[in-house]
């Protein structure tokens, strides 16, 4: 179980100058509204990721403007800037012990103009290829540490990162039940989409793919390409959502895009096989006299939620993705 957490606080001096008519809920209002947007685009990016809490790693550094490379951690991916957000609290940490030292500790993103991340402090005791992530949420060792896994780490053919299994299971152990994996770079064609399709359905143990997750382009792309051939045709999906539709076989594929997808990545998902596994839902804390509680020692009241859980699946053999796609 990953533990994430989220905090609003509001000092004496605006509530003092909030006073009259609903001036005191206004504030928790707005200040509950942004930390819940804040939260969900966080627990967006992680359920991309690979669970290691990499925002990405640092190619140079001057002082405080630190030029970043390979996005969530995965070599090649440009925007290499798309996993940060201005007032992220993040820690650089060593990548020739794995980790396990701390270079800079807690500076805060101050703003931000790709590939170039600048902070409120200096970095320079970090150098090239090291981690930069979120405060205190990277560990080597402990499991309820770091960030919920991902579906790159959930879709793949290896162990969790820094451990010898994926949830339980040995990829050298059972090779089977791992995800299929395909680096070959290549144009995005139907006939691609088709043999990774194919490739999942001749080794899974559950059901098929029943979404696909790529890019921006990548979908452009095959938008393009099924114009040229027929009609388009969308699938619609709960919430509102709507997709475009590969249709191969007996396959009906809504394709979606996804901010965070690595550039050349096209993800194909089998949704019945793909948890949230939860010890605690999401709940504001009301221990100790309430949701809203006053700072000790500050001039300050607070609230805070908490979710305890993690993305999982229980038949990895059922997902695949395709590497190394491009447009042309």
């Amino acid at each position: 179980m990953k533990r994430n957490y989220g905090r609003i606080q509001v000092d004496g001096f605006s509530i003092e100058s909030a006073k009259g008519k609903g001036g005191w809920v206004d504030i928790v209002t707005a200040e509950t509204k942004g930390v819940s947007n804040a939260f969900a685009l966080d627990m967006d990016r992680q359920s991309m990721g690979r669970g290691t809490g990499k925002l990405a790693l640092v190619s140079s550094i001057d002082t405080v403007n630190v030029t970043v490379t390979a996005a969530g951690g995965i070599a090649g991916d440009t925007l290499a800037s798309k996993w940060f957000r201005v007032g992220m609290v993040c820690d650089i940490l060593d990548a020739t012990d794995a980790g396990a030292t701390k270079l800079v500790d807690g500076v805060t993103v101050s703003s931000i103009a790709d590939p170039v991340v600048v902070f409120s402090a200096t970095c320079a005791a970090a150098a090239a290829t090291d981690y930069i992530c979120r405060e205190d949420v990277f560990s080597t060792t402990a499991d309820n540490i770091g960030e919920m896994m991902g579906l790159d780490g959930i879709i793949s053919d290896d162990n969790t990162p820094g451990s010898a299994d994926f949830e339980g299971i040995a990829v050298s152990a059972v090779p089977a039940w791992t995800a299929h994996e395909d680096a070959t770079a290549q144009v995005l064609s139907e006939t691609v989409i088709q043999k990774e399709l194919d490739a999942i359905e001749c080794r899974t143990d559950g059901d098929t793919p029943n979404i696909a997750i790529t890019t921006y382009d990548l979908r452009n792309k095959l938008i393009d390409i099924i114009r040229a051939d027929r009609q388009i045709t969308t699938m619609d999906l709960k919430a509102g959502w709507t997709g475009i539709k590969y249709t191969g076989g007996s396959v009906n594929l809504p394709i979606m895009v996804h901010r965070f997808c690595p550039v050349g990545y096209m993800y194909f998902v089998s949704l019945p096989h793909i948890y949230f596994f939860t010890l605690k839902g999401f709940t504001w804390d009301d221990k100790g006299g309430g949701v809203v509680k006053p700072v000790a020692g500050y001039d300050a009241y607070e609230a805070w939620f908490k979710i305890y859980g993690n993305l999982g699946t229980d038949c990895r053999n059922a997902h695949g993705k395709l590497m190394g796609l491009t447009t042309s």
